[in-house]
């Protein structure tokens, strides 16, 4: 099956996000019904973190659903798979969750659009019965240097002072702090979110690798000079309920070098507030994050809202994040732009969006 197809109008993608709540509920109770050992030994968080799922599910679709193109739904399922299976879930209980959608949504929408909608269903179940192997969401990335692999032993194991002496080893032979950034702490997070997907590591060892990331770039910063000012204001912020900010500080950092005037909102940004600091502001651009799958739907909520309430004030938006890396085309899907997957890319690019 063609993971190519005829895309949903405007009216049928309505529709289908008009179903949603009625969507999940009912895919939730078919599976609780079908695997009810599974949902027994897990209890209540078990049965939250399938309705969560499920919900992941729709994310995905319905991006495939206005591109025509399912790549980054099949991936996502196959990423899914992998974090299900090392932490003892069966999965089974994915394919048939995407049979019980299926069955929904040929009750409740119009035969075109639920024509479409089980094609791409079925081309999910599919790929999953082929064993497709998991994403990697860390590539494409930056290469490595030398202190990468022993800064990520560092920072997982809550070593500072080793990891500051990487750290400051790279920024001495280099002389550049993005180049630092991008090529050891970038491939390290990289490298530790791969192990949670894998159930190598806890988040308490991901928030310990982050906050000594965080220190050490927040040290480094004061001892460099930026360039000089170059007109150009942006505003970076992670939407609510991202709060992987690593990355996209290492973008703002990147910015500030070449000569913006960069505000740095961080992690898990409360809409209200981003809004309003858009209005006070006034970015010429606005970099949002997405990490994970999940943040997508919250990503696009914001971007509706902000062009709602600002329209034609709204700053150029850029997107950016693990999901973007692996998929630059769901940005098309946001208009929004993406300008690379690390953060020397992005502020080289971000050069043509400047004041003229």
């Amino acid at each position: 099956m063609s993971a190519t197809f005829a895309p949903l109008d405007p009216e049928q993608l309505t529709a289908f996000s008009a179903l949603r709540d009625a969507a999940i509920a009912h895919a939730l109770a078919a599976s609780e019904a079908a695997h009810p050992a599974v949902f027994a030994r897990f209890g209540p968080r078990g049965r939250a973190a399938c309705a969560e799922d499920i919900a992941y599910h729709l994310d995905f679709l319905e991006p495939a659903l206005e591109s025509g193109q399912a790549d980054a739904f099949l991936s996502y399922l196959a990423w899914l798979a992998e974090v299900l299976r090392s932490r003892g879930v069966p999965t089974g209980s994915l394919p048939d969750s995407l049979r019980h959608l299926d069955a929904f949504y040929r009750g409740a929408l119009p035969t075109a659009a639920a024509d479409t909608l089980s094609h791409v269903l079925n081309t999910g179940v599919i790929h999953l019965a082929s064993g497709a192997p998991p994403p990697a969401y860390d590539r494409p990335g930056p290469d490595p240097w030398d202190e990468a692999d022993a800064f990520r032993d560092a920072i997982l194991k809550g070593e500072r002072r080793g990891a500051q002496r990487l750290f400051e080893r790279a920024l001495d032979r280099s002389s550049t702090l993005i180049g630092s950034e991008v090529h050891v702490i970038q491939p390290a997070m990289y490298a530790i979110g791969r192990a949670w997907q894998e159930n190598r590591a806890s988040v308490a060892q991901e928030h310990l690798a982050t906050a000594i990331s965080q220190s050490l770039m927040a040290a480094a910063f004061g001892q460099v000079l930026p360039a000089d000012d170059n007109g150009g204001r942006a505003l970076f912020a992670c939407t609510p309920g991202n709060h992987h900010d690593v990355g996209l500080r290492m973008v703002s950092d990147a910015f500030e070098m070449d000569g913006w005037q960069a505000q740095f909102l961080g992690g898990n940004t409360p809409l209200p507030a981003l809004l309003s600091q858009c209005s006070e502001y006034a970015p010429h651009v606005l970099c949002l994050s997405a990490s994970l799958p999940q943040h997508l739907r919250a990503l696009r909520t914001t971007l509706a809202t902000l062009r709602q309430h600002l329209g034609d004030a709204c700053p150029k938006v850029i997107v950016g994040g693990l999901v973007f890396n692996q998929f630059p085309s769901l940005a098309d899907t946001l208009d929004a732009q993406w300008l690379g997957p690390t953060a020397e890319d992005a502020a080289l690019a971000a050069r043509a969006l400047l004041p003229h």
